[in-house]
């Protein structure tokens, strides 16, 4: 898809782009896709020189705490963590109890994305779902193996799926933003660095980007990925320059279906997250 129709359906008019986002105002960015193209995403660069800053964040993450929350106005919008499968363990006897913000259904709206993403539905539930809910998953920002690499058991997954969600780590996304495939690759495309290398280490960022702070659905995700080598057991951990699996992009969150929606109705389903403000043929 070209770029103007990406930012089309991510709600951003012909004389606005993604460089007015105040989470994306440091980057650099250049849509890597095209009209027939798989690569609907665009690659990051760094604006400033943020080395200093990188190597404090890992220095923090490899000796005191190996996830730390990415915050955006009192939000958890993403997670940084220090992926390292030396120090995850198969005996993980740390178990944490579900969120303490237990989801009701009495208390969501339908057709909303807190239906969808909160209230777990039956198989038979799913069937009445509109063209529009189907298109939504409930998408991880911080990728569902991360166990593998934490010297705990991952603390953001879904636990005990009929009854609760982890709100702090799941977000509404398309399911082209969130997967993985032939034809378009998602937010799983490049989780599959790090599931395909699980003897090496990494530096990982995940962040939901949101157009407006108080909008309810992020328009996409921006991923940071930088290898990491140790030269010996007790020395700090390094970045690995000009690595071939190092990357950084952000995920547009919109779908690529024929449409009647205009940028006025993707604006309004970013903000309040209804499904019922989008349309499909």
């Amino acid at each position: 898809m070209e770029e103007k129709e990406v930012l089309k359906r991510l709600g951003f008019k012909e004389d606005e782009n993604l460089g007015k986002v105040e989470q994306l105002k440091n980057y650099e960015l250049s849509y890597a896709g095209g009209k027939e193209s798989p690569n609907d995403y665009f690659y990051l660069t760094d604006k400033n020189n943020i080395d200093d800053l990188m190597s404090a964040y890992l220095k923090v993450l490899s000796t005191e705490q190996p996830v730390l929350p990415i915050f955006y106005y009192g939000r958890i919008a993403g997670w940084r963590a220090y992926l390292n499968p030396d120090l995850s363990t198969k005996d993980k006897k740390i178990r944490y109890e579900p969120p303490y913000i237990k989801i009701h259904e009495k208390d969501v709206q339908p057709g909303s994305t807190d239906e969808l993403i909160y209230v777990p539905q039956s198989k038979k539930d799913k069937n009445g779902f509109t063209s529009a809910d189907t298109r939504i998953e409930r998408g991880h920002v911080l990728l569902g193996c991360a166990s593998s690499f934490l010297p705990f058991k991952s603390f953001l997954k879904r636990v005990d799926y009929n009854k609760y969600s982890n709100i702090i780590n799941t977000i509404p996304q398309f399911k082209r933003a969130n997967g993985n495939h032939s034809k378009s690759h998602g937010q799983e495309y490049f989780e599959k660095i790090i599931t395909d290398h699980k003897d090496l280490q990494f530096f990982y960022e995940c962040e939901a980007i949101f157009a407006r702070p108080t909008d309810k659905v992020p328009i996409g995700t921006r991923i940071r990925i930088v290898e990491v080598e140790r030269q010996d057991n007790n020395a700090d951990p390094t970045f690995v320059k000009n690595s071939d699996l190092s990357t950084q992009v952000f995920i547009p969150n919109c779908d690529y279906i024929k449409s009647e929606n205009t940028v006025d109705d993707y604006r309004a389903f970013f903000i309040g997250g209804d499904l019922n403000s989008l349309k499909w043929k």
